[in-house]
């Protein structure tokens, strides 16, 4: 465990490192979109890339990244993210809750069904949640709205803007709930399913125990490695969609900042934006690693 521990340790590392190198690269290369006369020496960008890498290193490790001015307020760079990052995980956290719990209850009566129509148009409904791009969901919601509006009635909920209520938070947390809805409803489904054929599931009702016995007792424990992926699948796939859904409802988080200080030239901010995004990538891949070392023993046995 500890070793597994350490090599994730290292890995993230590199990678993190790897981060703060390429968009550093990459914030040099953004001036040639405006340069009277671009520049592609690779080279020369990679060489300033990397002593741009050096001389941030040494600023995170002094715990001082400067101020920069960013919608008319000087701030700290350290305050942006810090704040950026709660908003942000703030709506991630509570769309993925309420992804989970119901997509684990729509799973689980799907599969307790014996409709198959009604199955049928679910999976349906999924694939589409699946395939919805998160901009169309944001935009469809908007117009939704405007449209009610239109009829002379009080808007339902802000279309845009910041605040810890329902009013703000509504409409970015069902375009950030949808995919992983969809997501989660499928995956308990189809694994549910197959473990309510096993042997063991039939041995568990010849002893006379109800269906929430078996389901709560036996069942749901086997799923867990499925569904676990399919919650951090969600996860980096809400963290890859966060800068569309931001930006759409004017949302003060990770995506929205980073948007804006690529606009602004402010690369201290992207690069620490990048980086945060970066950590939280890499610290749930160990999370979901660990996870599975302590559920599954097979894994634990392939370890020793």
């Amino acid at each position: 465990m500890l070793r597994l521990i350490v090599q994730k340790i290292i890995f993230i590392i590199i990678v993190l490192i790897t981060i703060i190198f390429f968009m550093h690269m990459g914030m040099r290369m953004l001036n040639n979109s405006d340069a009277p006369e671009p520049s592609y020496d690779l080279v020369r960008f990679g060489q300033l890339a990397w002593s741009d890498t050096r001389a941030y290193l040494t600023n995170l490790s002094q715990g001082d990244l400067g101020s920069v001015r960013m919608n008319g307020v000087t701030e700290p760079i350290s305050k942006i993210v810090i704040e950026g990052y709660v908003n942000s995980l703030g709506l991630l956290l509570l769309a993925l809750g309420i992804a989970t719990v119901l997509g684990l209850l729509a799973g689980t009566t799907m599969a307790l069904t014996r409709h198959k129509r009604l199955i049928t148009i679910l999976l349906a409904l999924t694939l589409v949640g699946m395939s919805l791009p998160a901009f169309f969901g944001g935009l469809l919601l908007q117009r939704a709205e405007i449209w009610y509006v239109a009829q002379g009635n009080k808007p339902l909920v802000k279309m845009a803007g910041f605040g810890w209520d329902y009013q703000h938070m509504l409409l970015p947390v069902i375009v950030l709930t949808a995919r992983p809805l969809a997501q989660l409803t499928r995956t308990a489904f189809i694994a549910l399913k197959r473990v309510l054929e096993e042997d063991f599931i039939l041995t568990a009702y010849s002893k006379g125990l109800t269906t929430f016995g078996v389901v709560n007792g036996h069942a749901l424990k086997n799923i867990a490695i499925p569904f676990l992926t399919s919650i951090g699948v969600s996860l980096r796939f809400s963290l890859s969609v966060l800068p569309i859904v931001e930006f759409f409802f004017v949302w003060p988080g990770m995506g929205l900042r980073m948007l804006q200080s690529i606009n602004l030239r402010l690369t201290t901010v992207a690069v620490t934006l990048a980086l945060a995004i970066g950590v939280t990538f890499l610290l749930l891949n160990m999370f979901l690693d660990i996870a599975y070392w302590l559920i599954d023993p097979r894994i634990r046995e392939k370890a020793s």
